[in-house]
C-alpha cells in the first residue's frame, strides 16, 4: 500500500489505477464515518476522494502507514464538512475503526451531546477531542496509534464481549494493570486461563484490549462512555 501510494504520487496513470482499486474502500470508510450508506452520488464521496488524493500528494515514508494516514485526512475532511453543514448540531464524527468492531454498523457511533447552549456543546466537543489526542499520544509511546487499532477490533458481539471481559479483568487487577501499563504487553496466557477463553482472541485483539485498558484506567470520562458495555 505504501509503495502504491508513492508510485501514485509520481504518476497520474498509477494514481488512476490506485484510486480505482481503492474506490470501494473509500466508500466504505466514508459510510462508516458518517453512519449512513454513501454512494458516488453523495457529496461525502467527493470530499473523501479529494482527501484521499490529498493524502497521496502529501504522503512520505516518515508518515508511516499510508492507509492510516489517508484515513485521518478523510475523517478530518468529513468532520469539517458536517460541521459546516450542521452548525447548530452537536454531532462529531470520528475514525470508525477503533472502539466498537460491529460488522453491522459504524465502529464509531456518531456522538451527540444535546445542550441548549452552544457554548456548552463546544466545550464538550473540545474536551472530547483533547481526550482522543491524549490517548493517541499515550498509545504512541507503546509503538502504535489510536488509528492502528482497526486491525485488532472485534467483528462480532461474542468476540467483543470476550474482549470486554479481558479489559475489565486487567483494569480491576492492580498488579496486572500496573504490569500491562509499564511493559505495554498483555500476558495472553494468564488472561486467557483466568477467563477461560481462547488465547487466539486475546492475542488477535490485544491492541483493542490494551486501548480499552488505557481508556478505563485513565481520566477519559467522555471516551469511557463508549466502553460502558464492558461493565454490564
Amino acid at each position: 500500500m505504501n509503495d502504491q501510494a508513492t508510485a501514485a504520487k509520481n504518476s497520474e496513470v498509477q494514481r488512476g489505477i490506485f484510486i480505482r482499486d481503492m474506490e470501494r474502500t473509500i466508500l466504505k470508510l466514508a459510510s462508516r464515518i458518517t453512519g449512513r450508506f454513501i454512494t458516488k452520488s453523495d457529496d461525502e464521496w467527493s470530499i473523501a476522494l479529494f482527501a484521499f488524493n490529498k493524502a497521496i500528494d502529501s504522503y512520505s515514508e516518515d508518515k508511516g502507514d499510508y492507509m492510516a494516514y489517508s484515513r485521518v485526512l478523510i475523517s478530518n475532511a468529513l468532520i469539517d464538512y458536517h460541521r459546516a453543514e450542521s452548525r447548530h448540531s452537536a454531532e462529531i464524527l470520528y475514525d470508525p475503526d477503533v472502539l466498537e468492531g460491529e460488522e453491522a454498523g459504524p465502529i464509531y457511533d456518531i456522538l451527540t451531546r444535546e445542550s441548549a447552549a452552544e457554548g456548552e456543546r463546544q466545550l464538550v466537543n473540545t474536551d472530547l477531542r483533547e481526550e482522543i489526542e491524549d490517548i493517541n499520544n499515550r498509545l504512541k509511546t507503546y509503538g502504535f496509534s489510536f488509528f492502528d487499532v482497526a486491525d485488532s477490533s472485534p467483528r462480532s458481539y461474542k468476540t467483543r464481549d470476550c474482549c470486554g471481559k479481558a479489559i475489565i479483568h486487567i483494569a480491576d487487577n492492580k498488579e496486572l494493570l500496573d504490569s500491562v501499563i509499564k511493559t505495554g504487553r498483555l500476558p495472553v496466557r494468564q488472561i486467557s486461563d483466568a477467563l477461560k477463553m481462547s488465547r487466539f482472541i486475546v492475542s488477535r485483539h490485544r491492541k483493542y484490549i490494551f486501548t480499552g485498558v488505557i481508556i478505563l484506567s485513565g481520566d477519559y470520562p467522555l471516551i469511557s462512555d463508549y466502553l460502558k458495555y464492558v461493565r454490564k
